[in-house]
């Protein structure tokens, strides 16, 4: 008998844990859903219109650095598909990062946004950061399985 309740129990573990390790994926917040909805459907001017609506990023500098690594991606990776939140974390009350990854026909390009909710409630992207490498934007503690 105690040898069916140990397997039991050990069979009841094993169903259990992956489904306590399963992790909800969070809501694409509005404002970057409406930029990869852009992205996908008019492209890449499209979709930084959005992003940068109200921010106080420096654009010719945005335009440089993080342009120039959407536009590889645009050549290198194919067409622009979708984008899928993987993480977000609260900064603070009115700060959150986003950590993304945007689906290309060949290949993945890995993002964050960091988004600032003002006093009225609206959110604006404050940085925006895209690499091919996903160790470059998401921490180590947020890549352990």
């Amino acid at each position: 008998m105690k040898i069916l309740s140990r397997l039991l129990v050990i069979g009841t573990l094993c169903v259990a844990l992956p489904a306590v390790r399963a992790e909800v994926r969070p809501p694409v917040p509005e404002l970057i859903s409406q930029g990869l909805n852009a992205y996908a459907q008019t492209g890449l001017n499209a979709a930084l219109q959005i992003w940068l609506q109200n921010s106080l990023l420096d654009r010719n500098t945005l335009l440089k650095t993080e342009l120039g690594v959407l536009k590889q991606a645009d050549a290198t990776y194919g067409l622009f598909e979708s984008g899928e939140v993987m993480r977000q974390v609260s900064i603070t009350p009115r700060v959150t990062r986003v950590y993304l990854v945007l689906y290309y026909e060949r290949a993945p390009l890995w993002a964050y946004f960091d988004l600032y909710r003002t006093r009225t409630g609206s959110q604006v992207i404050s940085d925006i950061f895209f690499s091919n490498k996903v160790q470059v934007i998401l921490p180590p503690e947020l890549m352990l399985p």
